[in-house]
């Protein structure tokens, strides 16, 4: 049976009794209770939510959607400790819409509240979730559409510190190369390392979703076509780099292999500024090993923007990785990456050779 994700943030027990109904359980703290030191009534309301929303899941098919349309509480008595438990069931339905009811009961069993409900049904997804979506996306964090990535462009050498322990001259100038929609990983799919591609670098980054399209953007209108930031990752195979550069020839199977880009969820541009002055840190297993500012980019979001539509048109659903701090190193099968910029975002990668692992990115 589905759970509602509201759940997670009431902090709610759910489960399914053998006659269908749906039993949510709160045991009530601190952070629940209003002035008077009873349970708030938007906690008590929450909680029916939980339990009719739930019934009315667990009695439609797993491919339909629904939303509450209405949703009125009766409150009849005080509860501030011990356990509250809240039951709902589908009172009726048709094709288009389920009535539920339910209550809640205290640790006393004394009826503390009940409430009737009404919601709308589809036999669809209203909104397609990203997952079922052809083609490779991204999402805003506010919940706002999913936009199909285009383009990801990657500057290499852009960090000072990177620049030199990877054994570049300290005036090497920052390089630009190119990965492929297929390397963003589908949300809850599976990423893979290569397993005969050798070592498998991690490289934290700050990401640049483009929101309008331009070519030869000057600096100062830059910031302009820019929809907002997110973090993501630039997996390197580096024993393929390092031969191709021996051997002169391109990184494309280094950098481009698929799942070699995760990226979390998008946080606007209004809510970050231009990109510097932010935290980039990046763990293994809960190891630190990359840390630095995005002041320390040698050239700032506005700048490698015009500098790549010098070239490229950039269109919108592009991504631009901005380069990567000191500090990369190798991932392997079973490790837990987690990669986060201040006030952006966060992103949790898991590894496996052979059969995936999850990625995801939450704010």
């Amino acid at each position: 049976m589905p759970i509602p994700p509201f759940n997670a943030y009431l902090g709610t027990e759910i489960r399914q009794r053998d006659d269908g109904t749906i039993e949510t359980r709160l045991e009530l703290g601190p952070h629940h209770l209003n002035r008077r030191g009873v349970a708030h009534g938007g906690v008590i309301t929450s909680l029916l939510d939980s339990a009719l929303g739930a019934a009315v899941i667990a009695a439609i098919p797993k491919e339909w959607w629904c939303a509450t349309t209405s949703l009125t509480t009766q409150f009849l008595g005080g509860a501030g400790t011990g356990l509250l438990t809240a039951t709902g069931r589908v009172l009726r339905r048709s094709r288009n819409v389920a009535f539920a009811g339910g209550e809640v009961r205290d640790a006393a069993d004394r009826l503390v509240a009940t409430a009737i409900g009404t919601w709308h049904l589809w036999p669809y997804r209203p909104v397609p979730h990203v997952s079922e979506l052809p083609g490779h996306w991204v999402r805003m964090r506010d919940g706002g559409r999913p936009l199909q990535v285009g383009k990801i462009l990657a500057v290499g050498r852009n960090y000072a510190e990177h620049v030199a322990e990877m054994g570049a001259p300290p005036d090497a100038p920052p390089v630009l190369f190119f990965k492929p929609p297929t390397a963003i990983p589908r949300e809850g799919s599976k990423v893979r390392l290569p397993a005969d591609g050798g070592e498998v670098h991690h490289e934290v980054e700050l990401v640049v979703l483009i929101g309008r399209p331009g070519r030869r953007i000057p600096a100062t209108r830059a910031l302009e076509h820019v929809s907002g930031y997110g973090v993501g990752l630039d997996l390197t195979l580096r024993e393929v780099q390092s031969e191709a550069k021996r051997r002169g020839e391109p990184w494309s199977l280094a950098k481009g292999f698929d799942g070699s880009a995760p990226v979390s969820r998008i946080v606007p541009r209004d809510e970050v500024g231009d990109g510097s002055g932010l935290a980039i840190r990046l763990t293994v297993n809960g190891e630190l090993r990359q840390s630095g500012n995005t002041s320390q980019m040698l050239r700032p979001v506005a700048e490698l923007i015009a500098s790549a539509s010098r070239w490229v048109t950039l269109d919108e659903g592009d991504l631009l990785f901005t380069g990567t701090p000191a500090g990369v190193g190798p991932v392997r099968p079973g490790d837990r990456v987690e990669a986060e910029i201040e006030n952006v975002a966060k992103l949790v990668v898991e590894f496996d050779s052979d059969e995936g692992a999850a990625a995801t990115g939450d704010l």
